[in-house]
């Protein structure tokens, strides 16, 4: 008799969470931070968001977001981008020879560097520094290559530097960097320290 009652309970239960919950069925608009259907974007705007108009030179810098992050781009890109093969503006105000000339904050060290270990693959083995690697995480560990000139890998700047927009984010970020260093705010120590732990 309680078994047949507790039972009761619990359909009638599931019949009125099941009526609720068709009230509020998931819809792809409610899947959306921007309130959008996610499926079809032919109707989507794009943000209406305000850049700097700043000139280079004339933007006050802006603190990193964590120790050692690449640091965001207070000027306009106005005629600066796109970045091709055989044009990038940044180069002419940020190379370390010309940057404090111009009040630039310079390339750093890290971008005049060959992090990539010398490897090639011969026969489906991996072969570093002419021997052949049995544990594919021996490859990560490589000697790093002081270059004379900018990295390649390090060309196309807005790959990881970008302009901030005056925008009201749809995420409230409570993240809080902690710097070893005052000085990091502003400024990279990564070539120190970019091997820390490995050793």
């Amino acid at each position: 008799m309680i078994k047949k009652g507790i039972l009761s309970v619990v359909a009638v239960s599931f019949l009125a969470i099941s009526a609720y919950a068709a009230d509020k069925l998931i819809t792809p608009e409610s899947l959306s931070l921007r309130k959008s259907n996610i499926v079809d974007e032919s109707k989507v705007a794009p943000l209406d968001a305000k850049y700097t108009s700043k000139a280079p030179g004339t933007a006050k810098t802006i603190e990193r977001s964590y120790e050692n992050a690449p640091p965001l781009i207070p000027h306009s890109l106005d005629g600066l981008v796109p970045i091709t093969k055989k044009n990038n503006q940044c180069l002419g105000c940020h190379m370390p020879n010309v940057a404090k000339g111009v009040g630039a904050t310079p390339i750093p060290e890290s971008h005049f560097t060959d992090f990539r270990p010398s490897t090639k693959v011969v026969n489906g083995k991996i072969i570093k520094d002419g021997k052949a690697v049995e544990n594919g995480t021996d490859v990560t560990i490589a000697k790093f290559k002081k270059l004379k000139k900018l990295n390649p890998a390090r060309y196309n700047c807005t790959q990881c530097h970008v302009p901030q927009a005056n925008v009201k984010p749809l995420v409230k970020n409570t993240f809080k960097p902690i710097f070893s260093n005052d000085k990091l705010k502003h400024k990279s120590d990564l070539i120190k320290v970019i091997d820390k732990g490995v050793k």
